[in-house]
């Protein structure tokens, strides 16, 4: 058993050593190659079929009716192409089989016929692809024997089949490598580099590997739109971080291989929409693209129905945290926070303590863009113009010594600075992605429970202790815009403070402790 194991193992090293081409072919995986690969494939084929291209005419024949011949050849082929694809599957396959693919002989009937059929799976990507490719070689090859018997040059440039043919018109040329290549330089100067790398850079490399980066954007149609949709769906989750040293075609089969799975059908429909974005802004550009995306993009729907926190699960998680309220405690206050004001995890962890305002004798968290002079603070980002607001803080949080922490740090600096901002350019991931691992030690662990169900918890309590529809959105920052405007400004403090003290959160109270964290030495105003 040791020699058969490691005889497997020597087989396996020798396949790797082979390239991915050869291994595809000797195994007949097709899966396993990319776009360019299968290019390579056929231009192999394609270089062996030079004679085809340029044929030799003796003194007895005319040229001419050499030319009309082969164009009704052409003609046909091209109609029996249209109609079921059989010339450019047939020359597929014996393609396939030349290049060391394991074949067995084509059953016709009970009888066995001369034609080998490749050891392939005919339903995947990659073989249609090959298939589309001998075609359009086919089609190529006729005009180009044409054009050698008649010494002119007429055939138009194909980027793979006769390169230095006649070129299109500027639209026609312009690749999938230039659409990405433009649409990328916008989007980034819009909404900047790390962005358009989060929204994009894995759609991005779908595309080329999926349609090949020189393939022109006039072939870009819903066939193709497909193929990205099929492709994404088998790709298995963080591809580029499990597998980064191979390509996502190849980190697609070792993910099957593992039982991985695919991207969940949200993730995809996001990457859908994305394409289906880049695709209309090629429309409106002139790139000579109209696709039909109807459909492509799935409606979205939760594959989990989120709750909020019940009374029983505070008292033990906000026990578990006491241990960080001297330690590290943000991990204690930005949860609490959460709990009695409704605002949201990025909205807590990048608040200043400036932040932290009295307005006509009440305190609240001002939660906005702005610094306490008016100014734009650029590590501040609120989701949409509805959540800059006033927050009134709920006397739990007093009584249990926020406003005893806050005097105790800078007050020029930010309320949590122990949290930092991470490339998603906020300063909530790496907390919430801890706060999921200490949730799942508390035998907490189940995916209706994040950290947003604090923000469920707050919409509910408010509905529970009848505060009026309107002054909960306020407070949460749900309200439309027109309603923001009527909250947003000071004078709705009172309004808002008599609301959030009438919410009882079921009975629940942050636990009172004596072991309050020391206050921060304090930095002296500048004069």
């Amino acid at each position: 058993m040791a020699e058969i194991a490691e005889g497997f193992k020597k087989l396996r090293a020798d396949l790797r050593a082979q390239g991915t081409i050869k291994t595809a072919l000797q195994t007949g995986r097709l899966e396993l190659l990319g776009r360019a690969e299968v290019e390579k494939l056929v231009l192999e084929w394609w270089g062996g079929r030079e004679g085809l291209r340029k044929p030799e005419v003796d003194e007895f024949t005319d040229p001419r009716e050499l030319v009309t011949s082969i164009q009704e050849e052409a003609a046909h082929q091209a109609e029996q192409m249209r109609e079921r694809g059989d010339i450019a599957v047939r020359m597929a396959d014996q393609l396939l089989v030349g290049a060391g693919v394991a074949a067995y002989p084509r059953r016709v009937g009970t009888m066995r016929t001369a034609s080998l059929d490749p050891a392939v799976d005919r339903n995947t990507e990659q073989y249609r692809y090959l298939c589309e490719l001998v075609g359009r070689a086919l089609r190529q090859e006729s005009i180009l024997a044409s054009d050698h018997l008649l010494a002119r040059q007429d055939a138009v440039q194909d980027r793979l089949f006769n390169p230095t043919g006649v070129r299109r018109g500027a639209a026609e040329a312009r690749t999938v490598r230039d659409l990405i290549a433009e649409y990328r330089k916008e989007r980034e100067a819009l909404r900047g580099k790390e962005s358009t790398a989060r929204k994009y850079g894995l759609l991005f490399r779908v595309m080329e590997e999926v349609w090949g980066a020189d393939m022109p954007v006039q072939s870009i149609g819903r066939q193709q739109c497909i193929e990205v949709l099929s492709f994404l769906q088998r790709l298995p989750p963080n591809a580029m971080k499990r597998f980064p040293r191979l390509t996502l075609t190849q980190a697609i089969a070792r993910g099957e291989a593992k039982g991985l799975g695919g991207l969940a059908s949200n993730t995809v429909g996001s990457y859908m929409q994305g394409l289906t974005a880049i695709l209309r802004w090629a429309e409106n550009g002139d790139w000579g693209v109209k696709v039909n995306t109807r459909g492509l993009v799935a409606t979205r729907k939760p594959e989990v129905k989120r709750r909020h926190f019940n009374p029983d699960e505070l008292r033990k998680l906000f026990a578990a945290l006491e241990t960080f309220r001297t330690t590290d405690p943000a991990k204690y206050w930005v949860p609490a926070l959460a709990v009695f004001t409704g605002a949201r995890a990025g909205e807590i962890c990048q608040l200043r303590t400036e932040d932290i305002v009295d307005v006509e004798g009440v305190k609240c968290l001002h939660i906005s863009e702005f610094d306490a002079r008016g100014e734009r603070v650029a590590d501040k980002r609120l989701k949409t113009a509805a959540s800059e607001r006033f927050v009134p803080l709920h006397s739990a949080l007093i009584d249990a010594g926020f406003l005893t922490f806050a005097e105790g740090q800078d007050p020029r600096g930010r309320l949590f600075p122990d949290l930092k901002r991470t490339t998603k350019t906020n300063y909530s991931h790496d907390f919430s992605k801890w706060f999921g691992r200490f949730m799942e030690g508390l035998g907490m662990d189940g995916r209706d429970l994040v950290f947003h169900s604090f923000r469920h918890g707050f919409r509910q309590a408010c509905r529970d202790d009848k505060v009026s529809e309107e002054t909960s959105r306020a407070l949460g920052g749900w309200a439309a815009v027109s309603q923001a405007s009527r909250y947003g400004d000071r004078g709705a403090v009172p309004v808002l403070a008599s609301a959030i003290q009438q919410l009882t959160f079921w009975g629940f109270r942050l636990p009172t402790s004596s072991r309050l964290p020391p206050a921060r030495k304090r930095a002296r105003p500048s004069r």
